[in-house]
């Protein structure tokens, strides 16, 4: 029996997520709300997002521990979960369930004193964990180093999710495709390296991106807009009407960008992506993708002009893309990867 506690909706028990777990015959449960940790200042997360957050791992886990049958396994999907589970879990005298954190990503700080204390912090939240799963190979092998007594512990799986009727808009991209190229994020963007490209193109460009350090030092230009509140249909429809998807990164050390990537698949978009490491585990240049190198904002030109003249090479990439959606990063894979790993765990503890 696994438990997961979901925090994308109210109802996750008959969304796509909790279906594909239906459809697998998983014997599991679904705890879930709606917590959303969209931020304009920080100060609003440490007040608002992560008091919501810890009171709805506080209900979850009373309530998960206290079912019928009890469940072996639970998924969770931040630190603060955890130490909320384990907590009462301890409080309860109960030696399981074990705890899985799904998604973890680490980002280094600059400041010595500011990194030790994080890094020892994450040790802890680690000895309460029996699993964690990232979305990158490279991940995994970094983080052994980081976290050597947690290095047995780390799971690489695909990242996935559903996007409502993409089959639906999939079969009619190409018919109402707008000029604009598409890109969007905040986490470990190299927004600076885009629009460097499109100051020497007239191609307009669409930046979904509500974050201020993300842009700094973006020298603007007429043909970018830039979109900070744009959200749920606005951005679909952004999405949708894309000529290309340009997804810039600025890190290859951490998972940055596969949520942007993996909605472009999903919607039969042609991409043109930075080429880092963790970014191979996800596309392959010149099959479904187009790759350039990091901080080279004429490579990065030249391969969206590329795509916007060619159209039969940006079908073929697109068409590749989507394939790679439907076997790899759909929301039956998706769930099928996280259950796959929490069960190898299992069997291993």
């Amino acid at each position: 029996m696994i438990h997961f506690f979901l925090t994308f909706g109210k109802d996750a028990a008959d969304s796509p997520f909790g279906q594909a777990l239906k459809d697998m015959r998983v014997e599991h449960r679904v705890f879930s709300d709606r917590i959303s940790l969209r931020y304009h200042y920080r100060i609003w997360l440490l007040l608002v997002g992560w008091p919501r957050l810890g009171l709805f791992a506080l209900k979850s886990a009373w309530r998960s521990l206290h079912s019928s049958p009890r469940p072996d396994a639970v998924v969770v999907s931040s630190h603060l979960e955890v130490l909320v589970f384990a907590l009462m879990r301890r409080l309860l005298l109960r030696r399981k369930p074990h705890i899985y954190l799904l998604g973890f990503i680490y980002t280094r700080r600059n400041n010595p004193l500011l990194e030790n204390l994080r890094r020892l912090y994450f040790r802890f939240v680690f000895s309460l964990t029996d699993g964690i799963i990232c979305f990158s190979g490279l991940e995994i092998e970094r983080y052994r180093v980081l976290f050597p007594g947690a290095q047995d512990k780390f799971r690489h799986i695909p990242y996935g999710l559903y996007i409502h009727g993409y089959e639906e808009h999939a079969r009619r991209s190409g018919e109402d495709e707008g000029e604009h190229v598409f890109s969007a994020g905040r986490s470990g963007r190299d927004y600076r390296t885009l629009f460097e490209a499109f100051g020497r193109m007239d191609h307009p460009l669409h930046v979904v991106c509500d974050s201020e350090a993300a842009l700094s030092g973006c020298a603007t230009s007429p043909n970018i807009a830039v979109l900070r509140d744009c959200y749920d249909e606005c951005y679909v429809e952004e999405l949708r009407r894309a000529s290309v998807v340009a997804v810039p990164l600025a890190v290859s050390d951490i998972s940055a960008g596969q949520m942007v990537l993996v909605q472009a698949m999903a919607y039969r978009k042609p991409l043109v992506v930075t080429e880092t490491p963790t970014i191979s585990d996800y596309l392959v240049d010149g099959c479904n993708a187009l790759l350039v190198p990091r901080g080279d904002a004429d490579a990065m030109r030249r391969a969206i002009e590329r795509l916007l003249e060619d159209r039969e090479l940006a079908s073929r990439l697109a068409d590749n893309a989507f394939e790679s959606y439907e076997t790899k990063h759909c929301m039956r894979a998706y769930v099928g990867n996280i259950v796959n790993a929490v069960n190898l765990s299992e069997q291993a503890s």
